[in-house]
């Protein structure tokens, strides 16, 4: 790949699949405000009577703090380590996710995995799980934002794994607007939960089989990310399936609560760079966690993603 297109890459994944597209008109269907329908009558209630103790806005700004699975899949492939295909959610459980929820949660799951795939450029894999997020989407009347054709077509050429991520990702950022525009909140906050969740269990599994101390370190500060994750989903606690998820997080939340993580205030370093002036933050934050720590949290993440996903 160029330089510049490597640039390009870093950039995007630094910024995340999560963050929203700015103009929402990009990703409405006109000016009519969607009749949403549940799919099925099911145990999930429909979405628009379930209000947030906390606001939309509120919601939004935790979200857009939560890293991308694609920040921790670059990581392991930076570190050297291998693509595994037996740490994914497999593509045949496409057929128990019946509820409005589950399919959310799912789509999640399955754009971290994707997202895995065109990391480490397995792009023969990335096309049943490009079919499954295209056909959950569509049970949620999202499906229309991903752009399946063009994601099939450069699935079949390797040498289009980078633009297979941006629009890969593109996608899921108008998916997730979309939901926000139509007052769906609730299943946008349950896809980027199911992101995150994926994406930490794949970096466990690693850390489980070849540790090394960044992968620790990393993990070990994913406790702040499950903080923010725990707001969000708390603010629908009043649903019964939204009950569910938090009792199994928070258990996840009480181990984490063992590991420290502190911070040192260094005085910021301020610097010419290609003939602009750049502020470097010097400050640090340091997370201590032992291997029975990490072992705990493994065993615990395994769980809670096995009961999610089947």
């Amino acid at each position: 790949m160029k330089n510049c297109s490597k640039q390009r890459l870093t950039n995007f994944i630094h910024f995340g699949i999560y963050i929203l597209i700015p103009l929402f008109a990009l990703v409405s269907c006109g000016g009519n405000e969607e009749k949403f329908v549940e799919k099925k009558e099911t145990e999930d209630t429909i979405q628009t009577k379930i209000k947030p103790d906390i606001s939309a806005e509120v919601i939004n700004n935790i979200i857009m703090s939560i890293p991308s699975p694609l920040e921790m899949a670059t990581m392991l492939k930076d570190n050297g380590q291998g693509y595994d295909a037996n740490l994914l959610n497999p593509s045949t459980n496409l057929i128990k996710y019946n509820t409005n929820y589950k399919v959310a949660f799912n789509i999640g799951v399955y754009s971290a995995d994707l997202g895995y795939i065109n990391i480490y450029e397995k792009t023969f894999s990335a096309m049943s799980y490009l079919q499954n997020i295209k056909e959950l989407g569509d049970e949620i009347h999202i499906g229309q934002f991903f752009d399946f054709e063009t994601l099939k077509r450069l699935a079949t050429n390797t040498k289009n794994y980078d633009s297979l991520i941006f629009i890969s990702t593109d996608n899921f950022n108008k998916m997730d607007a979309h939901l926000r525009t139509q007052n769906r909140n609730e299943l946008s906050v349950l896809m980027i939960s199911g992101a995150w969740l994926e994406g930490v269990h794949i970096a466990c599994q690693v850390a489980k089989l070849k540790p090394n101390k960044d992968l620790t370190e990393r993990l070990g500060f994913e406790k702040i990310n499950l903080d923010n994750i725990l707001v969000i989903l708390n603010a629908y606690k009043n649903d019964k399936y939204f009950a569910q998820i938090v009792t199994e997080f928070e258990k996840l939340k009480q181990i984490y609560s063992k590991i420290d993580i502190s911070y040192q205030y260094v005085e910021p370093e301020t610097k010419e760079v290609n003939g602009q002036l750049v502020i470097v933050n010097k400050s640090k934050s340091t997370v201590n966690i032992t291997d029975a720590q990490l072992k705990e949290i493994i065993s615990e993440i395994a769980r809670v993603r096995d009961l999610m996903i089947n």
